[in-house]
């Protein structure tokens, strides 16, 4: 495993527990739709991402690696609905659960050569859909949007996890007589 790896998963983490605190802290504020909307963001975004490692990391368990990306994404999508309403926390866990399955199914699919580059564009599009949430909730709060400051963060983050990613090695380690076969 590489550096870039535990920056992955870090990242996850960190911004899943920024979206969930934000939530937390404007729970009065949001409606239920949005709240559905936010837990089943969170719940598949960080399944499927965490499926496809888990499932790359465990490559000898299939089993080990769709239970453990289900859990993942199952408590991510309840700790993302449990401050807003009961259907929220029933849509984060049935999200998570399907994203941790469909990640670790997705991890199963692709060939070693191809397993940085997934996991590369899994964790863009889980970056994506965490800033596209921020700004749903920013507008559900605020009812207003900044739109050139928003453009600009997002330019800077992708910009920043891009360059640091092009800068370590590879995410994945493998030993030469694995990479030939």
């Amino acid at each position: 495993m590489g550096v870039a790896l535990y920056l992955i998963i870090l990242s996850v983490k960190l911004f899943s527990l920024f979206v969930i605190s934000t939530v937390v802290y404007f729970r009065k504020e949001i409606t239920s739709m949005t709240g559905m909307m936010i837990a089943m963001t969170i719940g598949m975004s960080v399944g499927l991402t965490i499926g496809v490692i888990f499932r790359i990391l465990f490559s000898d368990s299939f089993f080990i690696a769709t239970i453990l990306g289900i859990l993942v994404g199952m408590i991510a999508g309840f700790l993302a609905g449990i401050p807003l309403s009961v259907i929220a926390v029933l849509d984060g866990i049935l999200s998570g659960l399907m994203g941790g399955m469909m990640g670790a199914m997705l991890g199963e699919m692709i060939t070693i050569e191809y397993h940085d580059a997934m996991i590369k564009i899994m964790f863009f599009i889980f970056l994506s859909m965490i800033l596209i949430l921020l700004r749903m909730i920013h507008q559900e709060v605020n009812h207003k949007v900044n739109f050139i400051r928003s453009l600009f963060t997002i330019f800077v983050v992708f910009g920043f996890f891009f360059i640091v990613f092009e800068l370590f090695d590879a995410i994945f380690i493998y030993p030469d007589a694995i990479k030939n076969e």
